[in-house]
């Protein structure tokens, strides 16, 4: 029977799945570093893009303050013309019946009563005048009570006047004005 030597064959056979191996383990270690190598890539151009989108949002951001600072300095701005405008529409309003409140005065004025002065405090007029009797001055109230411009005429000070004898009285009057709601029309008492 004749010998065959089956041992370099196996010998061959080893190397050969052993190379195969080595190569499959190259391959793969190539893959691996392939896969590791496009994901840092790939994770990296993600995080910089997200950057690029957090720079420009936060740009975008300051602009928006901005706007914003200015849209409130324009509210701020626009509040003080709304503000003087209905201070000049009030002034606008009342002109005529600061003229109305002196025509009154001068109506409800009786013979030998003197103003001295005249001062307003918002609603409140502070006369202060003189008298030849305390009883022209009661006839100076009841006028103004009849006024339908100026109302609760309080007597604060009524004392002898020194500047034109004893026989005048200096007084000091407080007048309230009649505050009228807009379009009331009253009818004027004295133009009879």
């Amino acid at each position: 029977m004749a010998r065959i030597n089956l041992l370099p064959w196996r010998e061959e056979l080893r190397k050969e799945k052993q190379r195969q191996f080595l190569s499959i383990l190259g391959l793969v270690l190539v893959l691996g570093v392939v896969v590791v190598f496009s994901y840092k890539s790939t994770v990296g151009l993600q995080i910089s893009g997200q950057q690029d989108r957090n720079r420009f949002l936060n740009q975008e951001i300051a602009k928006l303050d901005l706007q914003i600072k200015e849209i409130e300095k324009l509210e701020e701005e626009r509040q003080r013309l709304i503000e003087r405008m209905n201070m000049i529409t009030t002034l606008q309003q009342s002109r005529p019946k600061v003229v109305r409140i002196f025509d009154e005065l001068v109506r409800a004025i009786p013979e030998g009563l003197n103003l001295k002065s005249i001062e307003r405090k918002q609603a409140k007029l502070i006369v202060i005048g003189s008298a030849e009797s305390a009883q022209r001055v009661t006839a100076f109230m009841r006028k103004i009570e009849e006024s339908p411009w100026l109302q609760n005429g309080t007597l604060k000070d009524i004392d002898s006047d020194k500047d034109y004898g004893a026989g005048r009285k200096e007084f000091s009057l407080t007048i309230e004005e009649v505050t009228k709601k807009e379009g009331e029309v009253t009818e004027d008492k004295g133009d009879s």
